[in-house]
């Protein structure tokens, strides 16, 4: 089976305590579906980029296969609607 990969990328960190509350709550999700994270930076304005401002925060997750990692998108989905973070990018490789 063919693994696949997760990057998420937050832009801007609107309420800190609601990001908080978002990985809480989809952590449990994650690793329902045998999520392994990769990376996990918020910490990260020392990223070069070609133009832009460099994202707040970035994430890579593994997953067992592509339709593991599609579940955990859906499932999630209304969590990160409710905690109202800007993700400018999420890439399933």
């Amino acid at each position: 089976m063919t693994k696949a990969y997760v990057v998420a990328v937050y832009n801007k960190i609107i309420d800190p305590e609601k990001l908080k509350n978002y990985i809480q709550d989809s952590r449990p999700v994650m690793g329902a579906l045998g999520a392994k994270a990769l990376a996990i930076g918020s910490n990260i304005s020392n990223i070069s980029k070609l133009e832009g401002i460099p994202p707040e925060r970035a994430v890579i997750m593994e997953f067992e296969s592509v339709e593991a990692a599609q579940k955990a998108f859906q499932i999630t989905r209304q969590m990160r609607k409710n905690s109202k973070e800007e993700l400018i990018e999420l890439c399933l490789f």
